[in-house]
């Protein structure tokens, strides 16, 4: 894990390309179904900030596995939880389209936070890299509550000082903004994790409309600040 991080600036511009251009070539082609609280781009740039090569990376939701397949081809080790019925044949696809194009860094999708398998993974988790997926008829309480859910488990796998990143794009219902944001906030919380910045990453070039996608960033507690009942995450082995 990076001994610092230089702010990235609260606007990331991460949409110089669109997302079927990002994916092309890399993914297979129905990813872009799952790319609308994720993309590549954001992806990229949140582990390239957050990360260095060697670190880990999980995604306890992966979805079609943008976030374990820009992992790999960054060189970090990428870790996740295997996904439903539905991504799962494309979550491994994409991981093998990444493999072949040359990403030679470990991944292993855990069947689900308890698999024994979880103590034989290197050291701790740098970052925790989720996000909130919902769409626009859905009830967002329970699009939380998935997210609450995945987030629970893992949260102390990360080292102190680490981070947990959550993506999701607004969500309006009624016309009226819903505030994401922060209901995201006590989901990280609740979790014991702090605050540390929000950020808006662009998902379509700057000549266009406006589409962005919020970034929450959050940080595990240092080891000063951690409850003497908790694991220790000096070993993921801890966790399980």
């Amino acid at each position: 894990m990076p001994d610092s991080f230089t702010r990235a600036g609260s606007v990331w511009d991460t949409g110089a390309l669109t997302v079927r251009q990002q994916l092309k070539d890399r993914y297979l082609g129905v990813t872009i179904a799952d790319t609308s609280a994720l993309t590549p781009a954001v992806a990229r740039w949140i582990i390239a900030t957050y990360t260095r090569a060697g670190d880990t990376v999980l995604d306890p939701q992966p979805g079609a596995g943008v976030a374990l397949c820009e992992a790999l081809r960054a060189r970090r080790h990428a870790v996740g939880i295997r996904p439903g019925y539905r991504w799962q044949t494309t979550c491994e696809a994409n991981l093998a389209l990444a493999r072949r194009a040359g990403a030679n860094s470990n991944h292993t999708l855990l069947d689900h936070p308890g698999d024994t398998r979880v103590a034989e993974l290197p050291a701790a988790v740098d970052l925790v890299l989720t996000s909130l997926r919902h769409t626009p008829a859905a009830d967002p309480s329970r699009a939380v509550s998935r997210l609450q859910g995945a987030l629970t488990p893992v949260a102390n796998w990360v080292w102190p000082g680490g981070h947990v990143v959550i993506t999701c794009r607004p969500w309006r219902q009624r016309d009226e903004l819903v505030d994401l944001a922060g209901r995201i906030e006590q989901v990280a919380q609740a979790c014991g994790l702090v605050p540390v910045d929000q950020c808006v990453a662009l998902t379509k070039p700057l000549r266009t409309a406006a589409t962005h996608l919020d970034v929450l960033v959050f940080a595990a507690p240092t080891a000063a600040v951690r409850s003497a009942a908790e694991p220790a995450p000096s070993q993921l082995a801890m966790a399980v």
